[in-house]
């Protein structure tokens, strides 16, 4: 039965960073003031890096949380320096595969903490795009999801999940009656028991558009 909406998480499904190197991502940020070394540093960057962006207007404003939270002097160089280091490594490079999907006859939505950092025209045309900005629960509270199928008119059981973390995307979408999908591009979600696709371009089959 073909969906009248997919909803699509943005990092790790149709896009990824340009640069992924966390040791050049962990001395760049060195270079700002930032020392994270251990697994439990990292760990708390992680959360902390997520948080702010789901809060963040903007590159610059989420440069001035980060420094913030680190307690480094927010003037206007150190700003500007954490923006172009930001800048750098945040920029998103769309999968080859996000082609397959463009058209299909369907509503399409993104639902991401960092789809306010978006500037490509394509997407805004293609997907109604919810980030926090215009939808101010993130994932996984269901309320993120449930924003997005009032704001299109859709009922859950109409509606399909796609991203690449079961636990963020897929289990708070299941449990509100939605039908989900993971993206696994690597093939490393070996225990996953749902529908696993490895590129998008399965979506069509499956749904048979």
């Amino acid at each position: 039965m073909k969906p009248k909406l997919i909803i699509f998480d943005f990092s790790g499904t149709l896009a990824h960073f340009k640069k992924s190197d966390p040791k050049e991502f962990f001395s760049g940020m060195a270079c700002l003031g930032i020392e994270i070394k251990t697994e439990e540093e990292i760990k708390f960057f992680n959360n902390l890096f997520g948080q702010l962006m789901s809060q963040s207007d903007g590159l610059e404003d989420f440069s001035e949380k980060i420094l913030g939270s680190f307690s480094i002097k927010k003037d206007g160089e150190t700003v500007k320096k954490a923006t172009d280091f930001f800048r750098e490594f945040l920029g998103f490079e769309l999968f080859e595969d996000i082609k397959e999907i463009i058209d299909l006859p369907v509503k399409k939505a993104i639902l991401s903490s960092v789809s306010d950092f978006l500037s490509k025209k394509e997407l805004s045309q293609e997907f109604e795009i919810f980030g926090s900005k215009t939808n101010k629960f993130h994932k996984p509270d269901p309320r993120a999801f449930i924003t997005v199928l009032e704001r299109l008119g859709v009922a859950p059981e109409d509606a399909v999940m796609v991203g690449d973390e079961a636990e963020r995307d897929l289990v708070p979408a299941q449990k509100l009656g939605m039908k989900t999908v993971l993206i696994d591009r690597k093939n490393e979600a070996v225990n996953y028991s749902g529908i696993k696709i490895s590129s998008l371009k399965e979506i069509k089959k499956i749904f048979d558009f």
